[in-house]
């Protein structure tokens, strides 16, 4: 049987083209498989340690291993910087302005001795001062200056105080008070009747006012010698010069009649301070000629420049002028104890009218202070 070979032909054909479509329709039913991919769950952070340099790390989404802490690592040790050592700087001390020779003068031209005497009742008194102002302002202790409290001690001008100048000390001024801090009186008045006076020199000041002359004849100067006052602070090794009337060893006849200045060159030993703090209240300058009763309210200047550092206060006991170590309150304690009890200061209370402030204040600070040494007396 013979076959048409070309019909054969088209009937492969139509089959090819209908089995292609038949596979299109389905692919578009059941679409063909693909690989699928996987996401991890994000995991929440875990907290960090409140040391900033601790780390932390979270384990992979995968496994459920808790989170670990990693030790942080030490700091590295950083060696300290090594500083050198300065050379040091050794200052030489100033050049002194003055010679030993001008400073001596000087301060014995403003030194001055004085001397109260009383007739009944108490016993008398000799020591030293210095002129600080040229209006003839003189700076002593307290222990000396409350003398001028008693001149009615008992009776009218039972006391009678002189200012005396010169070697041998000869009388020429009257003076008044123009300051004694009450604060000095309220803690020593009780010594007034001892026989041998203690105290820590603490407001152990007064200021006088040359009023006259003791020879009514005489006129007053129109100026006084005096030194220049500084209110720094002194230090250990520094070199003074004292100058005072010293009359430990002295009768009162020799103490009347023959009364010399002397002066001495000393250095500072040891520094106080009567509150404790880096402030020199008082400072030793050790034993000399001058370490006798009698100094105290003699002048300590600095050798350097002759400039008043302080005022001799104390001493302690001792057999000889060299076993006795003389101590100064220092012109910066003198400041600070005005200007704590409202006067301001040096040089406030030396400002003005000096015969005024002399007059207000035997009017009023004098008036309590004397009624306070009375008492102690028995009067």
């Amino acid at each position: 049987m013979i076959v048409d070979m070309q019909w054969l032909d088209s009937l492969i054909s139509l089959l090819a083209t209908g089995l292609t479509t038949l596979l299109i329709f389905v692919g578009s039913i059941f679409p063909i498989s693909q690989t699928k991919v996987f996401v991890p769950t994000p995991v929440a952070p875990v907290a960090e340690s409140v040391a900033t340099t601790t780390s932390t790390t979270t384990a992979p989404a995968a496994t459920s291993t808790k989170p670990t802490i990693k030790t942080p690592s030490k700091p590295p040790v950083v060696a300290a910087p090594v500083i050198p050592t300065p050379t040091p700087v050794v200052t030489p001390p100033p050049l002194p302005t003055k010679t030993e020779a001008q400073i001596n003068d000087e301060a014995r031209a403003a030194l001055v001795n004085i001397l109260c005497l009383p007739q009944v009742g108490i016993n008398g008194i000799s020591g030293s001062g210095v002129v600080v102002d040229s209006r003839g302002v003189i700076l002593t202790n307290a222990h000396i200056g409350q003398f001028f409290l008693l001149r009615d001690y008992m009776i009218k001008d039972n006391v009678t105080c002189t200012i005396r100048i010169g070697s041998p000390a000869q009388e020429r001024y009257t003076a008044t008070l123009l300051y004694l801090p009450p604060t000095w009186v309220a803690a020593n008045d009780s010594q007034l009747k001892e026989s041998v006076a203690t105290g820590t020199g603490e407001h152990d000041y007064a200021f006088l006012l040359i009023t006259g002359r003791t020879d009514p004849a005489a006129t007053l100067p129109s100026s006084f010698e005096r030194m220049e006052m500084n209110r720094g602070y002194v230090d250990i090794g520094d070199p003074m010069l004292l100058a005072a009337y010293p009359a430990g060893f002295l009768g009162s006849q020799t103490v009347q009649k023959n009364l010399y200045l002397s002066s001495a060159i000393a250095y500072v030993t040891q520094l106080f301070s009567f509150t404790g703090d880096k402030q020199v209240d008082l400072f030793s300058i050790g034993g000399t000629v001058v370490s006798q009763g009698g100094s105290s309210g003699g002048a300590v200047a600095r050798l350097t420049d002759g400039k008043l550092m302080g005022i001799i206060a104390t001493a302690t006991s001792g057999v000889s002028t060299g076993d006795r170590d003389l101590r100064a309150i220092s012109l910066a304690h003198i400041d600070d104890s005005l200007a704590a009890q409202g006067e301001g200061g040096i040089v406030l209370l030396l400002s003005g009218n000096l015969t005024a402030k002399a007059a207000v204040f035997a009017s009023t600070t004098a008036v309590t202070e004397r009624a306070a040494l009375f008492k102690v007396l028995g009067k």
